[in-house]
């Protein structure tokens, strides 16, 4: 687990190598533990190469004229802790260059083959093994042998080619610019501060979009000019040009007629084996713990395999919000090390302007500061946390799976006036957006997991624009040729899923912790993928949906910690929103640093939000959460310095 950046400039002019560093210590959190650069020609086969001591002076250094690129490492020891896992590495002959950010899991099994037809490795590291499969079959047949997390730059000297990749995922993050000038990239992208000739301005057209859902599905990002790489994507930047593939689709899975038995079988050794193959790590691993069925069967399987296995949980005070009665059963069954901490209001503000910083972008999603609070506990002890993310969004695991036939079917019912839009949106907050447009099944889908209803937020924000905020997720959906069931879940894969893994991401490094998704695995997902058609979840007409989500997950943690713990009603995980916006340390310094900045914008209806911030306990729950949305977007613009005029 570490972070990368790098920087080329077009016109071939030389390159200022603390551009390089300068990204480099913008994203020190990522990798604390080593560094190295290199700096190189695009035009001719050179390079020359830089480690930790070298970096401090390297502007004085006499053998970097005519290099017009750099690439750059930040370094957390995982896997190899020696010397000979630093980074930038490099073949043989030093004309090929690779970084490597996340975990190869079935690496050392592509080890023995290589090691059979006689290549030669000089360290105990996954990224070496890339390297080696990258020089004997480039880059496809690589990308498609790989069963981990990562995001990958190879510079190839010899073709004057860079390659950027990322997992079929998109667990790790990876950015880019390019522009008439430059083409740049970085693991966050607060690396790009340290570009001089960059200035972060805001990207207007997805606005919308995250106001809507809390956050804008890729390639797309807030700040104009930066995108994301997609999962399942890499690029070939030659000749100041960049092509894009899609190496890898959800789409392309097969049907399984397995019997029942076997498929909890099946999916139960592959979930056991994914656990097991995740444990590699040659520093302290440890679990989140929520208490809910996921990390808990995570947790189940790791301690199969670990001795004295610690966990990490957030608690709260409010005995509603918290699942402390589901994690000290886990505890107490599995015989466990458990250490928790309770929310704390009195240092929310500060630990919400810390985790916007980190996430690069607003992080309205509250639940992200609980992530950012228990990797900063477990910090002092592991290097390594596995989390349970991944399976609702695979296995079906939320309401509005369960539901977006019934939406449809009152979407018709609307359509033909026997039913008015505004009774129905006063259950199902969807068909507000009928008021602006006929919603098609493609739309529905879509809406389903959005957070905000357009009726609330164009009382706060007049100017906000619906079909912006759908455009992309409308272009990505109409590319999911599939049938209702499959196409809403493999929608929530490339967006929600997607988002989730780079709040993971950003929260625990930036506690220099590596967080690992063992739902994620190559195989569990395909054997997920195969029968999800006629089981996961079923549809629903009744608000009572605790057997008809996730089912076969719930058929295996009922085994282990019974039906009382597997079927009980999803919670999520919940803040005190309401208690939050009551509490001085939060309000006191909203008051004084983030409402003048709102009062003098004209992105908003003021004396709406003043009516809301003056009554918070008259406020709805949407009010207040969509308050949170503009007071988290209102921090990113001051702590980036990001101007939206």
């Amino acid at each position: 687990m570490c972070g990368f950046v790098g920087y080329i400039n077009k016109n071939s002019e030389q390159i200022n190598p603390l551009v390089i560093k300068n990204m480099m210590d913008l994203q020190m959190h990522r990798g604390p533990d080593d560094c190295g650069l290199a700096l190189f020609s695009t035009k001719e086969n050179k390079a020359s190469s830089f480690n930790k001591d070298e970096l401090k002076n390297v502007e004085t250094q006499q053998n970097i004229s005519n290099l017009n690129g750099g690439i750059g490492f930040n370094r957390l020891s995982i896997i190899d802790v020696s010397k000979n896992g630093h980074q930038p590495m490099t073949n043989r002959d030093n004309t090929i260059y690779i970084m490597f950010n996340g975990e190869i899991y079935n690496a050392f099994k592509l080890k023995d083959d290589l090691i059979k037809s006689n290549y030669n490795f000089k360290s105990k590291t996954d990224t070496e093994i890339i390297l080696a499969l990258y020089e004997k079959f480039g880059l496809e047949y690589t990308l498609q042998k790989l069963n981990g997390m990562f995001a990958i730059c190879i510079l190839d000297l010899k073709k004057n080619q860079i390659f950027l990749a990322r997992d079929r995922f998109g667990v790790k993050p990876l950015y880019y610019i390019l522009n008439e000038k430059f083409f740049s990239f970085s693991s966050e992208i607060k690396s790009f501060l340290g570009i001089n000739n960059f200035k972060f301005k805001l990207n207007r057209e997805y606005l919308s979009e995250y106001f809507i859902f809390k956050y804008i599905a890729p390639p797309n990002t807030l700040v104009n000019g930066v995108n994301l790489l997609l999962p399942g994507e890499f690029i070939k930047f030659e000749n100041n040009k960049v092509e894009k593939k899609i190496y890898f689709d959800f789409q392309n899975y097969s049907k399984n007629t397995d019997t029942k038995s076997n498929k909890l079988k099946k999916l139960e050794e592959k979930l056991e084996t994914s656990v097991k193959n995740q444990l590699m790590s040659d520093v302290n691993l440890g679990c989140q713990l929520s208490g809910g069925i996921d990390s808990s069967l995570i947790t189940l399987f790791a301690k199969n395999f670990t001795k004295n296995l610690e966990t990490f949980s957030i608690l709260f005070e409010e005995k509603d919000l918290t699942e402390e009665t589901y994690i000290k059963k886990v505890i107490k069954n599995l015989n466990l090390i458990n250490y928790s901490a309770e929310f704390s209001y009195k240092n929310f503000y500060q630990d919400l302007k810390n985790g916007i910083w980190s996430f690069d972008a607003p992080l309205s999603q509250i639940n992200s500061i609980g992530i950012f609070n228990l990797a900063k506990l477990a910090k002092s002890r592991v290097k390594v946390l596995l989390s349970g993310e991944g399976a609702d969004e695979i296995h079906g695991g939320y309401p509005r799976f369960t539901r977006i036939k019934f939406f449809n079917l009152l979407n018709k019912i609307i359509k033909k006036n026997l039913l008015p839009s505004n009774i129905v949106s006063k259950r199902f907050k969807i068909f507000e957006f009928n008021k602006i447009f006929n919603l098609d099944l493609d739309d529905i889908i879509i809406l389903a997991s959005s957070v905000h209803s357009f009726n609330d937020i164009s009382k706060l924000i007049p100017k906000i624009n619906l079909s912006n905020g759908l455009k992309t997720r409308r272009e990505m959906i109409d590319k999911i040729k599939l049938p209702i069931k499959e196409k809403s879940l493999i929608y929530e894969m490339k967006t929600y899923m997607h988002d989730l893994f780079i709040k993971q991401d950003k929260m625990t490094m930036a506690h220099s912790i590596e967080n690992r998704v063992p739902f994620l695995d190559n195989s569990l997902v395909d054997y997920s993928l195969s029968y999800l058609s006629n089981t996961n979840f079923d549809y629903s007409y009744f608000p009572n949906i605790s057997k008809k989500t996730k089912k076969y997950l719930k058929v295996i943690s009922t085994k282990y910690f019974g039906k009382a713990f597997s079927y009980r009603p999803k919670s999520g995980f919940s803040f005190p929103l309401k208690k939050i916006f009551k509490s001085d340390h939060f309000r006191e310094p909203i008051e004084n640093e983030i409402l003048p900045k709102i009062r003098s914008s004209n992105l908003y209806d003021i004396k709406k939000i003043m009516k809301i911030w003056y009554n918070i306990d008259k406020s709805s729950t949407s009010e207040l959460e969509l308050l949170f949305s503009i007071i988290c977007f209102e921090i990113w613009l001051k702590k980036f310095k990001i101007d939206i005029l």
